[in-house]
């Protein structure tokens, strides 16, 4: 998957892709520029990705993650060519460096969604989407599992095999697949 940012991203933006390119694996970083989506959809095509995540900020802060998918035929429309799949909308985001004791994880090769700790219906909805993104590097025996814990919202924690923290900690306040019956709720 091709990870990027809006337009003219802030620092703290930039260290949150950052971030989470380094625990998302077979992950590309892109600086985006003046790109549009189109270009975007070009470039993920060029390394083999099939979805786009853009970072969009509030006030210099994380605060939406849009996943688009890229289509894999020669599509003739940019409707075709790239569709927004889901929105992951953030109240907060604890950068790695922001964590005391947070590990770093080196070229994770497969992961895991671990969704035990969720009631609601909208915790399942957001492992669904994560699992659907990352089904090609999913495993029973992963180097990073993303933990989802229902604590005043939706929390979202990537751990290493030790256990330890090793990217940023999520709070989600809303998911929305588009295009869906979950797209309208509130």
């Amino acid at each position: 998957m091709l990870i990027t940012t809006s337009h003219r991203p802030s620092y703290r933006t930039r260290s949150f892709i950052k971030d989470l390119s380094s625990v998302l694996p077979g992950s590309v970083k892109s600086h985006r520029g003046k790109k549009t989506l189109l270009q975007l959809a070009f470039e993920a095509k060029a390394v083999g990705a099939k979805y786009i995540i853009v970072v969009g900020e509030k006030k210099g802060n994380p605060s939406l993650l849009r996943i688009y998918e890229v289509s894999s035929t020669s599509a003739r429309s940019v409707e075709e060519i790239i569709k927004h799949y889901a929105s992951i909308i953030l109240s907060g985001v604890r950068l790695s460096r922001e964590i005391p004791d947070s590990s770093r994880a080196y070229n994770p090769q497969t992961i895991n969604v671990d969704p035990m700790n969720c009631v609601n219906d909208e915790c399942f909805l957001l492992s669904d989407i994560l699992l659907k993104i990352l089904e090609p590097r999913l495993s029973p025996e992963p180097d990073i599992t993303i933990v989802l814990e229902e604590k005043n919202g939706i929390r979202l924690k990537f751990l290493n095999r030790l256990g330890r923290l090793c990217g940023p900690v999520l709070k989600v306040s809303r998911v929305k697949i588009i295009g869906s019956r979950y797209e309208n709720r509130s």
